[in-house]
């Protein structure tokens, strides 16, 4: 479960660099939650590195199961060079230079893969770049903010994959309903989902047991885990002392992308009428105006203010950072509940080795009697453009199934998105085996997969050009999280600044 986002766009999993950069900043506590997730092993390169891997050299360490490799591709390829570009990340890195191109080139010959890496920091401008030199690249992941499904698709930067899938006679069906309704326009599927990520809290189960507090549930449907219930359940966990290393905290939870922390009051800034299904924009619909400071949307970010603020049951920003030295506050054993996206498991809890017992929970409800969580999807494309798209679709069809898919939960550590469960099974059984794992596997199964069916795709991997919006709502609101500003006063200078945003974007 990874991805890297644009620089500019401050990110939910980024972690190394855009998550310090958050944590000495002013809006920490609403940035945790994306901070949170899956990046805290990414390493940033200025550099973008080329790397062409031929089957002669590896393919003696890559073998793979004729009846898997046959599953996973379309029987005739294209021959000829596969370009793809991936983010500069060290468990894709070696999936995608060492792993799949002996592997790809081997059910393929006479075809060779060269790898691109731009690098972390600035991923999709440097896509961007490539696009407008020309030099296309058959397969590509997105990158959020300036790279996002709507974005690509509005700069005619992607190629439909219903024709290939058809002629090729691969059914589409073995990816989830959620995934075809985000990645098709007008029933055409172009993208193949192969990271996602729902959110959910991550808790400590040794501070609950220590000071007696009942332990969430775990289950989505379970109406009496509200918004309410978790305030108070935090308070129980919350004990302060005059000295900071010693105080224990109940609760740390984010605004979201564009605050997203509304859905729970069934609102969303982008229409005046309900949550993130009655938003256009999602579908990729032309923007018309903007809500940021309605009604819902005020009551959310005043409860989260309101947990620094006025209950303290939240770190001060300059207090999050001192608990951040292994990347995630929950590291350091004095935060009881913290709210993270799924790559937080394999990205930082696998290499922190916590040292106390921990377990996940669904979201609360919240007054608008929803519980929808943003959720963190990227996909493969097909370069529009490209030289060699019958050989980009190959290799998207390859790393997707079959052998790819069981070498993304071995080299990536992700959970492939499809409706076989053999992958999601091998990847759970391996998060079980983090220290600290707490919990029974069935829970944090169902916990996660009924994250992925429930929650809503998160804006900024969606609509077009999400990183203005991202950046303006995050230095904007930042004020408010530290008590300088009134949330209204907040939003108010948000939807002022969003106004002008989508002037500029209309008739695009």
């Amino acid at each position: 479960m990874v991805r890297v986002a644009d620089q500019a766009a401050i990110g939910r999993r980024v972690v190394l660099h855009q998550c310090a950069l958050a944590l000495s900043g002013l809006a920490v506590l609403p940035l945790l939650a994306a901070c949170g997730s899956s990046t805290a092993a990414v390493t940033a390169t200025a550099s973008t590195t080329v790397s062409s891997v031929s089957s002669a050299t590896h393919a003696a360490s890559t073998t793979a199961s004729s009846a898997s490799t046959a599953a996973a591709t379309s029987p005739v390829g294209a021959g000829g060079k596969v370009t793809w570009v991936v983010w500069e990340d060290p468990l894709i890195d070696k999936y995608a230079r060492v792993v799949i191109p002996p592997a790809f080139e081997k059910r393929y010959p006479g075809t060779t893969v060269e790898v691109i890496t731009p690098g972390s920091a600035g991923y999709g401008q440097k896509l961007l770049a490539l696009f407008a030199a020309g030099t296309v690249p058959e397969v590509f992941s997105d990158g959020g903010g300036f790279t996002n499904i709507w974005t690509l698709w509005k700069k005619q930067m992607v190629t439909v994959l219903s024709p290939y899938l058809q002629q090729a006679k691969i059914n589409p069906d073995f990816l989830l309903p959620v995934y075809h309704q985000e990645y098709s326009h007008n029933g055409q599927l172009f993208a193949m989902p192969w990271n996602s990520n729902p959110n959910f809290l991550v808790y400590n189960k040794t501070l609950f047991q220590k000071y007696n507090v009942p332990l969430p549930p775990a289950d989505w449907n379970d109406q009496s885990w509200t918004t309410e219930k978790l305030l108070e359940t935090a308070k129980a966990l919350t004990h302060l002392t005059n000295n900071p290393s010693t105080t224990t905290y109940g609760l740390i939870m984010g605004a979201g992308t564009f605050g997203t922390l509304g859905w729970l009051w069934n609102a969303d800034p982008f229409n005046d009428k309900g949550g993130p299904q009655a938003s256009a924009v999602y579908q990729g619909k032309p923007y018309t105006q903007v809500y940021i400071d309605r009604s819902g949307m005020l009551e959310a970010m005043t409860w989260l203010a309101d947990l620094t603020l006025k209950y303290h049951v939240s770190p001060t920003p300059s207090d999050a950072q001192a608990l951040s030295s292994q990347g995630n506050p929950i590291f350091s054993g004095r935060v009881g509940i913290v709210e993270v996206a799924a790559g937080w498991l394999e990205r930082q809890a696998a290499v922190a080795k916590p040292h106390f017992s921990w377990a996940i929970a669904p979201f609360p409800w919240g007054p608008g009697k929803s519980n929808v969580a943003q959720r963190e999807d990227n996909a493969w494309y097909l370069g529009k453009g490209s030289k060699n798209p019958q050989g980009g679709f190959d290799l998207i069809m390859f790393i997707s199934r079959g052998q790819g898919a069981d070498d993304l939960v071995e080299y990536v550590k992700d959970n492939p998105p499809l409706t076989n469960p053999m992958y999601f099974q091998k990847w759970s059984q391996n998060i079980a085996k983090i220290p600290g794992f707490a919990m029974p596997i069935k829970d944090f199964q169902n916990i996660f997969e009924g994250g992925i069916k429930r929650d809503f795709p998160d804006p900024q991997n969606v609509i077009y050009e999400a990183a203005e919006f991202m950046n303006s709502f995050s230095q904007l609101m930042a004020p408010v999280w530290i008590g300088k500003q009134t949330p209204l006063a907040g939003l108010q200078a948000v939807q002022a600044k969003w106004q002008g945003i989508v002037k500029s974007l209309q008739g695009q």
